[in-house]
């Protein structure tokens, strides 16, 4: 009866060294580095929420537009890395071209790079309303018309190259205030 039960403690003395072991060698584990948190200062201690808004399958189209043109929708200048969008409501059904579906000045951030006048862009800035009638792509809300450029032989060219296509994007809107 001895010899039975100096078997059950072998195993039994195995296990609790075992167990030592491991809760000396986790205590002392060494932790991975910790990324410091953004410090951001928001007014009165309060942070600033936003919502992500992504869409996919949205055709996108591209545009130049003369030297001489006025500003955009938004009052700003054309520049490549902006296109436009349409407007939230068409303006034969009461809308206004300076009220896009996504807010001017909003960076939208493309799921794959387009390539614009020779360089590849990962997002693009909201700076204008095209289609305002939604007579182009009605079936696609979230179509984007991007900027090639003033219009001359090179950036025509680019724009017909860039033909129609589909495009995946993402883009953050500030939580409405209350």
């Amino acid at each position: 009866m001895n010899r039975n039960r100096s078997l059950w403690l072998i195993p039994l003395a195995t296990l609790v060294v075992f167990l030592a072991a491991y809760l000396i060698y986790e205590v002392n584990r060494p932790q991975p580095a910790k990324k410091p948190a953004p410090t951001q200062e928001f007014p009165q201690g309060e942070s600033k929420w936003y919502i992500q808004f992504s869409v996919k399958q949205q055709k996108a189209t591209a545009y130049t537009e003369a030297t001489s043109a006025p500003v955009s929708s938004a009052g700003k200048k054309y520049f490549i890395g902006s296109g436009a969008v349409h407007p939230r409501y068409p303006l034969n059904a009461g809308g206004e071209a300076r009220s896009p579906i996504i807010p001017f000045g909003t960076i939208i951030y493309l799921s794959k790079p387009i390539e614009i006048a020779g360089q590849k862009h990962n997002s693009l800035v909201i700076n204008d309303t095209g289609d305002v009638y939604y007579g182009l792509w009605p079936a696609h809300p979230y179509w984007v018309d991007i900027y090639h450029g003033s219009t001359n032989r090179y950036s025509v060219k680019s724009a017909d190259q860039a033909g129609i296509r589909l495009i995946d994007y993402t883009w953050f809107e500030p939580w409405p205030e209350q």
